[in-house]
């Protein structure tokens, strides 16, 4: 499709390095216990650094400890993957992704995963019955729905596959081929770990265990919430902060697990990459950035000349920025005149549409250092988006999940973090970058400087998924 490709920049190389997680937990509960209030979306901002922050002390049940569990798994194997690489599966997050964009709050900076949220409500798909599964089916554009397992697969096999380490020479290893022990790390990271828990001793479905391994290749964590819900909350804690490099260590906060807690699926993202193109730090400098109050703020401001896919249309420009060389990810800038009426307009057609008019520029950019994180409590906006049987005690039917009890969703919690910066520069990408490029009639020449609220957007160009979404309204701050 035209737009979606990146042209090549001649003006040198090297990667830089980017951090993004997410982690989605859904909380189950029996009807034994009273349905909870549906929280207010709100925002938090992170800690002055990444560092993880210690447990909150007002804990309940102060006697938790963070357990060792067994897992049941199924017995089906993973199904084959779709041939379409996982692009029936984007199509279908983004479709979810930008109705969920719409019904979150506009004001502030914004970071969330759309897919991760998405897998995580996957997961309780095969249990649902009834009304239950014909509007999961609807707000989740029948991502997750009876006869997606193949689609799903390939998704998580094409995002997966972006993994890839180097050698001692510094070229890049086949996909699959065993790192060398004294090089561990990869060049580029991405996780996806998928995770359910459930009260130890309540009888699971045989058929709900096999669509989790044959879709999810996940299997049923047992820990008992009914005795000992505080250890329960920071064992699920505990797991997602190891799925997460230690970037999300409290995505559940005293009181959200409870006695009442039957179930609690978990996703988590973990995203390290580098830009195609260095960002030198020597081109950093301090640069005004009006907010959407109005105000100017001087925030430390990234500078780079880079051929670029860069779009201008009514009331917006947008640029779309390759991140490691042998991936297929990118970050795209949207930079609207007007934020709250753009925002309120976009969909996944029309940023489809925006991607299409891109041509390659040679770009003069601007990019402003930031770090984002938000957490939300998701249960409200499902429902306004018409996903009300799954919350609702009475009329929720998760019967596929188990006969023990009455199941319905009682919180689902999303954290999610960004940090854009310039360090981690290596000289890997210098080669490759140079070994392109030719003796093409040079593009024309466009400034681009981000100091406005913009939105962004980290994609997978293959399948076309959203892994992170958000906003910038102010990039002098991390909330």
């Amino acid at each position: 499709m035209p737009g979606r490709g990146f042209a090549t920049s001649t003006r040198g190389g090297g990667l830089r390095s980017m951090l993004a997680v997410a982690a989605t937990a859904l909380i189950v509960a029996g009807c034994t216990g009273s349905a909870a209030t549906p929280q207010t979306i709100y925002v938090t901002p992170p800690p002055a650094t990444t560092t993880p922050t210690a447990e909150p002390s007002a804990a309940p049940w102060p006697s938790g400890q963070v357990v060792e569990y067994d897992v049941i798994m199924g017995q089906d194997k993973l199904a084959n993957p779709a041939a379409d690489k996982g692009a029936t599966a984007g199509a279908r997050i983004d479709g979810f992704a930008f109705d969920l964009l719409a019904r979150l709050d506009s004001d502030g900076n914004l970071c969330v995963s759309p897919t991760s949220i998405a897998l995580a409500l996957a997961m309780v798909r095969p249990g649902a019955q009834g009304n239950t599964a014909a509007e999961m089916d609807a707000v989740l554009r029948q991502f997750g729905a009876s006869g997606q397992e193949s689609q799903i697969v390939a998704l998580m096999s094409q995002l997966r596959g972006q993994t890839y380490y180097i050698d001692s020479q510094g070229m890049p290893l086949q996909p699959g081929a065993t790192p060398d022990p004294a090089e561990p790390d990869p060049a580029l990271l991405l996780t996806i770990a998928n995770q359910l828990f459930s009260q130890k001793n309540m009888p699971v479905e045989q058929t709900y265990l096999d669509a989790l391994s044959s879709t999810y290749d996940a299997g049923v964590g047992q820990l008992d919430f009914m005795n000992d819900p505080e250890s329960a909350r920071l064992t699920i804690n505990k797991w997602a902060s190891d799925n997460t490099k230690g970037r999300i260590p409290n995505v559940l906060q005293p009181g959200d697990v409870t006695p009442d807690t039957r179930i609690a699926l978990a996703n988590a993202i973990y995203l390290k990459a580098n830009w195609r193109d260095k960002f030198d730090p020597k081109n950093t400098a301090p640069g005004d950035f009006t907010t959407a109050a109005g105000t100017k703020v001087s925030v430390p401001t990234m500078s780079n000349e880079l051929w670029l896919d860069y779009a201008a249309g009514q009331g917006y420009r947008a640029v779309d920025v390759p991140l490691d060389m042998l991936s297929t990810l990118s970050m795209t800038f949207i930079v609207p005149d007007d934020m709250a009426a753009f925002q309120s307009t976009l969909t996944a057609n029309s940023f489809d549409s925006i991607l299409s008019a891109m041509k390659t520029y040679d770009v003069s950019l601007w990019l402003p250092r930031f770090s984002v994180e938000s957490r939300f409590e998701l249960a409200s906006v499902l429902q306004a988006m018409g996903m009300k049987d799954l919350f609702d005690p009475n009329a929720a039917d998760l019967s596929g999940i188990t006969t023990a009890d009455k199941l319905f969703i009682q919180q689902v919690i999303h954290q999610a973090n960004m940090d854009v910066d310039e360090e981690g520069v290596t000289a890997a990408a210098v080669t490759v970058a140079l070994g392109l490029g030719g003796a093409a009639e040079p593009p024309p020449h466009v400034d681009f400087r981000i100091d406005h609220p913009f939105l962004y957007f980290i994609r997978d160009r293959q399948s076309g998924a959203i892994l992170f979404m958000g906003r910038v309204t102010d990039a002098s701050t991390k909330s």
